[in-house]
Order: structure tokens, then sequence, then C-alpha cells
């Protein structure tokens, strides 16, 4: 019936209408049934509405990046009203960190630095849980640094929800951070060491703070790839003995890494240094003060002229050994090993301060003993005498 009416309304029903249309050297052709026409009129849409999501995808897209108005082709999120910190004057703008690179930088007291990780690398996710993971490393070389982490979405984490009127009467430190999943111990415990974070790579997004109570420097690594990071063996542990008077050997086990194969040790610095004695450490957890850091590798270059002397790892048989010469005698001093791995990355032992007390001893025994002994040693001498000359008598 649609097809008689459509026939019927177009004039080409009939033969007539047939012919004119041969008139004009066209061939005929059978009119549309409606439902086509609905069907046209539904397609033509799907562009416009393809094309709008298209563009949805890409705009958050661009703005889950947390780069704050720095895309420049795409407006940025506006999240002045729930990520309200992010806008302070203190707060820096986002910076991207590349996987695998480690930046320096100085930073002011109260001030906050953001950085901004993803990482889309298929092989490193699909390794095995126990090796898909990141390591976020915040080394202080001066000063005072926390080192705060959130996951998956913004807001960058809020270093001012749980640390408030820094240098006051009135200073408080609270947990837990606002939009923070992983963070430094902040109860000033452990002020002045380095903070080392292995976390599963559960996310592709990664929005990190830095956070500083006073004017410092820090450098900050991170890897997805944690093969490549030297791992110091034994918990970072050092020995020493004193060999002579002016020489002391250092003992360590060689580091390792995980998984292994990904990379191997290329080479051992060594670094001494001799302490002043007002040189205390601020408490057992901190290796010596947030002013003289050793215990990290920014710090030690900072404290020390440079290394000692290299090792390389062929000299370690199973343990790992240096001499150390010409120290004086009673006196303190840090001892400190930094690994660098073949792929570049560095890390530093625990350290040890060791004072060194070599003492020459040219007498067998004291004073008194030696009296003794020669007191002795007379009357025996005497007695000896005696009788040699009463035999003597007696027998003429």
């Amino acid at each position: 019936w649609h097809e008689r009416h459509a026939r019927g309304t177009l004039g080409l029903g009939g033969g007539a209408g047939r012919s004119a249309v041969r008139a004009h050297g066209m061939a005929p052709r059978r009119a549309r049934r409606p439902g086509s026409l609905l069907l046209a009129a539904g397609l033509s849409l799907v562009p416009l509405h393809l094309s709008n999501a298209q563009t949805t995808a890409t705009t958050v897209t661009t703005q889950d990046l947390g780069f704050a108005g720095q895309m420049g082709d795409y407006s940025p999120q506006d999240l002045s009203q729930v990520c309200a910190h992010q806008t302070y004057p203190q707060v820096a703008a986002s910076v991207e960190i590349q996987d695998g690179q480690t930046v320096y930088m100085k930073i002011m007291k109260n001030q906050t630095h953001r950085y901004f990780f993803r990482s889309y690398n298929v092989t490193t996710m699909n390794q095995p849980d126990q090796f898909r993971k990141l390591i976020i490393n915040l080394e202080p070389c001066k000063g005072i640094v926390y080192l705060f982490v959130r996951k998956t979405r913004q807001c960058y984490p809020n270093p001012y929800s749980c640390i408030t009127k820094l240098g006051t009467d009135l200073e408080r430190r609270t947990k837990p951070c606002a939009w923070t999943s992983f963070m430094s111990e902040t109860d000033r415990s452990r002020d002045g060491t380095p903070t080392f974070f292995e976390v599963p790579l559960s996310s592709t997004k990664y929005y990190i703070s830095v956070y500083a109570t006073e004017n410092s420097a820090y450098t900050l690594t991170v890897l997805a790839d944690i093969g490549a990071f030297p791992r110091p063996g034994n918990s970072g542990k050092i020995d020493a003995r004193q060999l002579r008077e002016l020489q002391v050997q250092l003992s360590w086990d060689p580091a390792t890494f995980i998984p292994m194969g990904i990379s191997d040790v290329k080479r051992y610095w060594v670094y001494s240094s001799m302490l002043l004695e007002n040189d205390d450490r601020a408490n057992m957890a901190v290796f010596m003060r947030p002013d003289k850091i050793m215990n990290t590798v920014c710090g030690l270059l900072n404290n020390t002229d440079r290394e000692y002397t290299q090792t390389l790892p062929s000299s370690c048989n199973p343990k790992c050994n240096t001499t150390i010469d010409g120290v004086i005698t009673d006196k303190r001093y840090v001892f400190n090993i930094v690994v660098e791995s073949s792929r570049g990355y560095r890390m530093a032992y625990a350290g040890l301060i060791m004072r060194t007390d070599w003492e020459v001893i040219r007498q067998a025994t004291s004073d008194k003993t030696l009296k003794v002994i020669g007191a002795v040693s007379g009357s025996v001498l005497g007695m000896v005498v005696i009788i040699y000359f009463l035999m003597l008598k007696l027998y003429g």
C-alpha cells in the first residue's frame, strides 16, 4: 500500500508518468518507502553524535591530566572550588615528570612543588604483581621535605590540610592529609631523611606534591622499571675496622636488583669525611642532621669535596672492601657508600660513624708489674749466689 500510495503521489503510477521520465533521458526508479526515509534521516545524524562523543572524550582526557591551564589548545578543567589549595600563591605550577627521570630542585619554606606522572607502558603493566610496582624516591640534599602522593585522579595532595600555622606557637600536624594516598612521616621524627615509596602500579596517573618546612633542596626520582634501581645489600649496613694507625678498612654487602637481569652494578662510590666535635645526630633515625645529610646521594655531594675512591663490583668476593688511608687518630669520621647501576641510578647505603683509636704500645706491661718482676728476679738471683758460696765453702 505504501508503495502504491507513493507512486500515485509522485505521479509514477501510470504509463504517462513513465513516458515523461523516459523523455528526459532518465531511467525510471521506484519511490523510497517512508521507512527508508526515516532510516536515512537517522543515519545522517550519526556523524554529528560521533563528533560530539569524540570531542568530549578528548576534553576529559586533557582535563584529567591536571596541568592547570598548561595544555594550550584545550580549555582546562575549573578546579578552583574543589581543589582550592592548588591556586595558593606558594603552590607551584604542575610539571610532568617522565618515567626514570630524576629532577633536582630548590624549594622555599612553606612552598609546594607539584609533579604529574603517567604511564601507559603495556610491557610494564603485564609484569607479575610482585614486579608491577612504581618507585618514588625523594632525597633531601639539605633541609626538610615531605612527599605526598595521590593516584588515579586529582586533586593534588594538600599538605596545608595537615600542617597548619607553620613556624608559630599554634602549629599543628595531623593525619591524614587531604587528597593523599601515600605520605612521608610529618611528626618531626624523621626530618632530614629520604622517603622511598615502592607502591603497586595500580593506576596510570599519579599526582605528587613535595612540601618543605624550611628552605631546602631535593632530588625526586620516579621509576616504573624497578629492576633498574639498585638496592643496597644487607639493608645498607657498613662495617669498619682499623688496620693500622692511619688506615681503616670498610666492608659492605653487594647491591641487588629486583627483579634480576634488568641491570647490574656499574661501580661503588666511597665517601669519607671527618666530623667536627659539635657534629651530633638529631636522633637515631636521622643521619646526621637536616642541615648536614650524609645518607643521600646529593647530601654526600654537598658535604664532601669529592668521593674518596671508586670500587668496581669485580672486587666483591663475596663482600666488597676498600681501604682508606690518612685518617687522624682520636677523630670521628663518617663513611658511606653509593652504588650506581648500569642505567645510571644511584642509591646511598645507611652510613657509618667511627672514632679512630690507635695507640702504639712500646712497653710490654705496666711499671708496677715490672717492679714486682724485678724484685722477685733479684731475690731469686741473690739466693742462687748465696747457695753457690755455701756449697763452695763446704766442699772447699
